[in-house]
């Protein structure tokens, strides 16, 4: 079973990608901050991670920075960065440290979301092979 986690804290949003996810039977796990994901990593690694940028306490790109770090045991998990944030030079920071893509949350739409994780995870399985 691939296991996806979710750091979005807008609900209503986090429930509707956690929803959609699911449909497609992927097993989401669901955090609204750093700590939060950070502790669900401690017990188990998803297969991906979709993560916002704008978050309470440390931002998305501070957990990014940790995740990619050289000695981190999550380096080889795919991040998709989630944002309403739009600008190039922040598309172009994620991609920088290490993000594999990103998504503008004001254009999302869930059926393209869950096409672009499939997308990414088959690239990643294929690598791992």
């Amino acid at each position: 079973m691939t296991h996806i986690l979710v750091v979005e804290d807008d609900r209503l949003l986090g429930q509707s990608i956690k929803a959609g996810l699911e449909d497609e039977d992927y097993t989401v796990d669901w955090a609204i901050e750093s700590q939060q994901a950070f502790d669900y990593l401690a017990q188990k690694q998803p297969d991906m991670i979709l993560l916002d940028i704008m978050l309470p306490g440390e931002d998305g790109y501070q957990i990014l920075k940790k995740l990619k770090a050289t000695n981190s045991e999550y380096a080889h998990i795919p991040v998709v960065m989630l944002t309403n944030l739009g600008q190039i030079g922040q598309m172009e920071r994620a991609m920088e440290l290490g993000a594999e893509d990103y998504v503008i949350k004001s254009n999302i739409d869930l059926e393209k979301l869950v096409d672009l994780v499939k997308e990414k995870l088959a690239v990643f399985h294929a690598h791992q092979a």
